[in-house]
């Protein structure tokens, strides 16, 4: 099987078993054995990661087939407009609106970067404008005056609460929304907000001795509880890459590719599993003690292990992201398709987790596949 027809089998359970066709609903969740679960909760992360993964998936398998998926994702994203800007985080099935201070913003960030994808893949002065909307938002409300980072700890209506944060997840995030967002247009001085962002995502984010990326301060820089993440530092490594490759500035075209060795290096030294394949995702500076891998570490993984490939050209990174992509072929590839959401140490999948969920839907997955298939096709 090719990744092609991987990722084909992919969308088609989304297609499948994923809309609610009596209502023309997305399902907000599924079970390892396909049951949806129409009562889960629904979230505005959820559908933007949908309305990107449909839209890009129309890009690489050059098709409008998967543009319903999109089309319903927008729609019901659209219920989740907060009067006060930007979108509600989360809705229980009684309606009711969930909030969620530490990734409310982070939500914000992904909205934007699915508004964008649509607009490439379908544009119309309608999503132009939402886009527009957004991204003046963030830039405004969430962005504090006068400076290049963002904050977290906002109520639902926006207001700044006495526990105000800074997050990995938040800066990171933006930063890939704004690249896709200049990817679409010329937007004045969004190429040299770029460039502050990336310089400080690796001036405060990533640990200048071991290379690992810190999740989260305070409102004033002081480090709050952190765990180390292979998943994080793998993705950091590449996306940071291509951030700095879209701005054109050599000297941070270098340094972030330099960067991204060493990341990428830290990642195979203390996340490889060398006995039966795979990364573990929380790492310790002796190793790991998982006992368990994730779907989205693992796939963020061949990503870093390519993108170090393309950068020094050495033979040993191809091969461990080659055999990466078997490994997540082997043990994490559901008969009909979709990614069972861990597997454990012996390589069995984790049963009582869902397929689909509210974290999991078409992010991480849909960019492995569009940046693989585009590179090769083994």
């Amino acid at each position: 099987m090719t990744l092609v027809h991987e990722f084909r089998d992919y969308l088609e359970f989304w297609s499948k078993h994923m809309i609610r066709v009596e209502q023309d609903k997305l399902y907000p969740e599924i079970s390892i054995d396909n049951v949806p679960n129409s009562a889960a909760l629904r979230g505005s992360m959820y559908l933007a990661r949908i309305l990107y993964g449909a839209s890009k998936a129309c890009g690489t398998m050059q098709t409008k087939k998967y543009l319903p998926l999109a089309d319903k994702a927008l729609r019901e994203l659209a219920e989740f407009r907060n009067p006060k800007g930007g979108y509600y985080w989360a809705r229980a099935n009684n309606k009711e609106w969930v909030h969620d201070a530490e990734n409310v913003c982070m939500a914000q960030a992904f909205v934007l970067y699915g508004l964008v994808e649509y607009a490439l893949m379908h544009p119309s002065p309608e999503v132009e404008e939402l886009i527009k909307e957004q991204f003046n938002f963030i830039q405004s409300v969430l962005r504090e005056e006068g400076g290049t980072a963002y904050l977290d700890g906002f109520d639902a209506k926006w207001e700044k609460s006495d526990q105000m944060t800074r997050s990995f997840g938040t800066h990171f995030h933006v930063l890939e929304a704004l690249v896709k967002y200049k990817q679409y247009k010329e937007v004045p001085g969004l190429k040299e907000t770029i460039v502050k962002l990336i310089r400080l995502v690796i001036d405060k984010f990533i640990d200048p001795d071991h290379f690992d990326c810190i999740h989260r301060f305070g409102e004033s820089w002081e480090l709050m509880p952190n765990e180390i993440w292979a998943g994080h530092n793998a993705e950091c490594s590449w996306v940071l890459c291509e951030a700095a490759l879209e701005t054109g500035h050599e000297e941070l075209i270098e340094e972030t590719r330099n960067l991204a060795i060493l990341m990428m290096d830290r990642v195979i030294t203390f996340g490889l599993d060398k006995n039966k394949g795979g990364y573990f995702n929380v790492l310790y500076h002796e190793g790991s003690r998982d006992k368990s891998k994730g779907w989205w570490q693992q796939a963020e993984a061949v990503l870093g292990l390519l993108n170090a490939y393309e950068i020094t050209g050495q033979n040993r990174y191809k091969k461990l992201a080659m055999e990466q992509i078997f490994f997540i072929r082997d043990k994490f590839i559901c008969p009909e398709g979709e990614w069972y959401t861990e597997v454990n140490n012996d390589g069995k999948p984790v049963i009582g987790l869902p397929k689909v969920s509210f974290w999991k839907s078409m992010y991480h997955t849909v960019r492995y596949y569009d940046y693989v298939i585009n590179r090769l096709d083994p």
